[in-house]
């Protein structure tokens, strides 16, 4: 089944699965981490999760939705997530498969950073 990465995103909004969410970030950076890039968005989400986390936050499953719907309505950021064409082969495990990342890092240079794995 192929979507777009603003297509998985919207659906967290709809079924929080914090377990689902932090597999899909992984799997998606993936092939950026792989070309030695950091993609700003995922960075953003993974940065939204640690505020999510916090013990100091009040959050229901309501407010932790919200943070994700306001930083998807950012208009770069609907804009990167619609530019990620994934597909997503369930059998036998869900497997997120970037199917555009050259592309998006070839045209959109300001989305990343360099990255020198993990430290």
């Amino acid at each position: 089944m192929k979507k777009t990465l603003f297509d998985i995103i919207d659906t967290w909004t709809l079924n929080w699965n914090r377990g689902i969410i932090e597999t899909t970030l992984q799997q998606v950076a993936a092939p950026f981490n792989e070309r030695k890039r950091v993609f700003f968005l995922l960075e953003e989400f993974w940065n939204t999760l640690e505020f999510i986390d916090d013990p100091l936050e009040f959050m229901t499953e309501e407010r932790k939705i919200e943070q994700i719907e306001k930083l998807l309505s950012i208009a770069r950021n609907e804009r990167a997530a619609k530019a990620v064409k994934l597909e997503i082969v369930e059998s036998p495990d869900v497997k997120i498969v970037v199917l555009n990342a050259e592309e998006v890092i070839t045209k959109n240079p300001g989305w990343f950073e360099d990255w020198d794995g993990i430290t």
